[in-house]
């Protein structure tokens, strides 16, 4: 007789069933994980951009604009009379996001007004706010 080594039919169906019934009892807890990392990302990418704003209005040596709009940071520099857009940030679709204003770097790193941005997924609100001094600080965490 031969020794045959390997898996039969009945084996490898056991084991694919065995994995789905795996998945989708992991499919929930999976779909929260995948928005918890969706909503640190867009605070990474707001505290990111709030910090860009004001290290390039400092070294280009003019005033740079932050602006939020339909879930996308948006860094403007002033270009005569209107403002150029110089750099966007994608904040995803998990979180939404607003801000209570549009704060303006200037070239010394202080920032005028006085701006908050709040972060809301589904369980949880973070914070980003900017100071006068240009310091960006996080309270809560999403």
């Amino acid at each position: 007789m031969r020794n045959r080594s390997g898996m039969t039919l009945i084996e490898l169906l056991a084991a694919i069933g065995l994995f789905w019934l795996l998945l989708l009892g992991l499919a929930p807890g999976l779909q929260s994980f995948f928005a918890r990392l969706e909503a640190r990302s867009a605070l990474r990418a707001v505290t990111s951009g709030l910090s860009t704003a004001r290290y390039t209005a400092i070294r280009d040596n003019q005033p740079v604009r932050v602006e939020i709009a339909a879930n996308r940071l948006l860094l403007s520099q002033e270009s005569g009379a209107q403002w150029r857009e110089v750099r966007r940030f994608d904040l995803g679709d998990k979180v939404s996001v607003s801000a209570n204003s549009r704060p303006v770097f200037s070239p010394l790193g202080s920032a005028s007004p006085l701006c908050t941005v709040t972060l809301k997924n589904r369980e949880r609100v973070c914070r980003v706010v900017v100071s006068m001094f240009g310091r960006v600080r996080v309270y809560g965490n999403l």
